[in-house]
């Protein structure tokens, strides 16, 4: 048998595998059987790939590559795609290797849907759209875990957070990131470590927010839009990086997260004024002219009453019935005196272009933050409204009346 007909009979067979895991969710194997057939499937799927970049198309023989860090997984300087998966025994290597090869050599329709179905694989959504274009992500680029699917913490990645934490406080930075490499490995970030990672990162950088500390703030943000530590060194990069609208829309989202008056909230609006005035601009002090403003108020059920206390931190927020993702709106407050009045306005925004006036219906939930962050929790507390038209909305009144499970 020649390499051409070995190479079609490998690939059919080992594309049949590939099938098998892409449909094994519809297959029905009993007992412990499955996990067999399913290892069996994945060990397929890489097999298929890495033959395919052994040997390329029929007859065409890849040079060698060298291909940087992804996901910590490092193909040799000097090895071959297909010796490289093996060595790395992932599906990251097997990836990292075909990215190099259509980044050098260009490749079919074929070879960028392998790529797709790669990333799909590996979670990785928008990648995957990027490759049905015909596009790489930028070269050595951190990928993003999206929040989808962020596993939950191990013991044993907690003694790693916990580890990086304490280096971090004693300003090892290098001892921190090395920890912090290691959890990125094995996909184990949480938002609170990617924007620890940023920050020492920036650290080991100089002081510079530009580089590889964007990137991991851009994960952080993807697995928490509202992380006020993660908005705070945003805003910082994009106004180091003069993108001065940009970072007076990150500052106004993390306003929107503090109490009103403190300290740090007279901070950011310093900083919404100097970047206003750095791209030329005007304050706005208010909603803009012919903007929305929804108005309401709080209450707590009997049944969970006894549970709050005066003082803790409670969100109102606004989200799109038709448009999920990111909130319009958020208004941060505190409990007190029942009912607790709020509004929420175009001014509120977390996004210029996502107003309360023109995303259509959504829908307004309160809810009581146990921790005091705005991403919600099990044990926060929570009412929300039925979804509504925001332009002809009445008063609203919202009842916390469950707990977040």
């Amino acid at each position: 048998m020649n390499v051409t007909s070995l190479f079609w009979f490998l690939a059919g067979a080992l594309s049949a595998s590939a099938v098998m895991f892409l449909v094994g969710g519809r297959l029905r194997v009993l007992g412990s059987q499955s996990r067999w057939v399913m290892a069996g499937c994945l060990a397929g799927v890489v097999a298929a790939a890495a033959l395919y970049l052994k040997l390329g198309t029929p007859g065409a023989m890849l040079g060698a590559a060298a291909v940087g860090p992804v996901h910590g997984a490092t193909v040799p300087v000097g090895a071959t795609p297909g010796a490289a998966a093996g060595d790395a025994g992932s599906m990251d290597a097997v990836v990292a290797a075909l990215e190099s090869r259509l980044r050098e050599k260009g490749g079919g329709d074929g070879d960028w849907e392998l790529l797709a179905k790669s990333y799909e694989f590996l979670n990785r959504a928008d990648a995957a759209a990027q490759a049905r274009a015909h596009k790489l992500p930028a070269a050595g680029a951190v990928a993003a875990i999206p929040a989808a699917t962020a596993t939950q913490p191990t013991a044993a990645s907690e003694r790693l957070l916990a580890d990086a934490e304490a280096a971090r406080m004693k300003r090892d930075f290098s001892g921190a990131a090395k920890i912090y490499a290691q959890l990125v490995a094995n996909r184990q970030m949480t938002a609170d470590a990617w924007a620890d990672y940023a920050d020492v990162s920036a650290s080991l950088n100089g002081n510079a927010l530009t580089g590889k500390p964007a990137e991991y703030l851009r994960n952080a943000l993807q697995l928490n839009p509202a992380h006020p530590k993660a908005l705070w060194l945003q805003g910082s990069l994009e106004h180091e990086s003069r993108q001065y609208a940009a970072a007076v829309t990150t500052w106004r989202k993390l306003l929107a997260l503090m109490d009103a008056g403190s300290s740090d909230a007279r901070l950011i609006q310093s900083n919404i004024e100097e970047d206003t005035r750095l791209m030329g601009g005007s304050v706005a002090t208010s909603a803009p002219a012919g903007g929305l403003t929804l108005r309401g108020d709080v209450t707590v059920s009997r049944a969970l009453l006894a549970r709050v206390k005066a003082g803790q931190v409670l969100y109102v927020v606004a989200k799109s019935v038709n448009s999920p993702g990111m909130p319009l709106a958020v208004r941060r407050l505190q409990t007190g005196t029942w009912p607790l009045s709020f509004e929420l306005s175009d001014g509120d925004a977390m996004v210029p272009e996502r107003r309360l006036s023109a995303m259509g219906p959504v829908t307004v939930e309160a809810r009581i933050s146990q921790s005091g962050v705005a991403n919600s929790a099990p044990g926060d507390l929570l009412g929300t409204t039925a979804p509504l038209d925001p332009a002809r909305a009445a008063t609203l009144h919202i009842v916390i009346d469950r707990e977040v499970r």
